[in-house]
């Protein structure tokens, strides 16, 4: 593939695999990093895992994707859900309390949650829970969370894949089952003054769970299903808007060859 202009106009090195997927040459290229200093942060860093996925890739276009790293990572890839993670709520985890505030107060509204209980909200990204089933460590990973003393939001993100299945200790749940299990039985001892629990899916299309509210006892747990281009499209992020534009570059090159 040679070379393509990414979401802010610079010329950057890519790669096309064998199904058509449109690969980086640099990981750190598919993500927004304005306002995140030093950089790269941890939670970047522990995505640059190696990938067997170059296999896709030949000739010239396998040399340009393991080039750089000597090794190819998934993160490089313009279908990562990680990618859009990162530049959604990384840039926001590292930004300003106020600037943090002001568009967890939107995007709770938006998810019909109290937007008062955005109030000294931390964001966070890639945290696992105990596993419901078995409370072992390296149980379920929450894609992002946003929690206050009020509020607690764990987020899956996906792009153009659907909610994980065959998972738990009996192979019979899903990624979200897990998620309101270990709400369900520990939320109460974990987050006892928490008014607004929330279980979001994010993707490109939408349609991953049905949206509801389930009593569990303590609280109510809001089931919220939104798009990308709903939490893009705030003026509140402190990266508007040049996500928009990010959205739209990684929209129109990570389409299905």
């Amino acid at each position: 593939m040679g070379w393509m202009t990414d979401w802010r106009g610079i010329e950057i090195q890519a790669a096309r695999s064998r199904g058509g997927v449109i690969a980086v040459a640099d990981p750190l290229q598919n993500l927004i990093r304005s306002g995140v200093n030093p950089w790269p942060p941890p939670e970047v860093v522990q995505k640059l895992y190696r990938s067997r996925q170059d296999r896709a890739f030949d000739g010239e276009d396998h040399g340009t994707v393991t080039g750089l790293m000597g090794y190819y990572t998934d993160l490089q890839s313009l279908r990562s859900e990680d990618a859009i993670t990162w530049s959604v709520f990384g840039t926001l985890a590292y930004s300003k309390p106020s600037a943090r505030e002001a568009y967890c107060r939107s995007l709770f509204a938006l998810l019909g949650l109290p937007p008062d209980a955005a109030r000294g909200a931390h964001v966070w990204l890639w945290r696992r829970l105990p596993h419901p089933d078995t409370l072992v460590p390296g149980g379920p990973e929450v894609d992002f969370g946003i929690q206050s003393e009020d509020a607690i939001v764990l987020g899956e993100a996906k792009w153009l894949s659907g909610v994980g299945s065959h998972q738990g200790k009996a192979r019979n749940k899903d990624q979200l089952a897990l998620r309101q299990e270990f709400m369900e039985k520990y939320g109460r001892g974990l987050w006892p003054d928490a008014t607004a629990l929330c279980l979001l899916t994010v993707s490109r299309r939408g349609g991953m769970q049905r949206p509801g509210d389930v009593d569990l006892g303590f609280a109510m747990l809001r089931k919220r299903d939104v798009v990308w281009d709903d939490l893009c499209a705030h003026t509140t992020h402190p990266c508007a808007p040049e996500l928009g534009h990010y959205l739209a570059w990684k929209d129109a090159n990570s389409r299905a060859a």
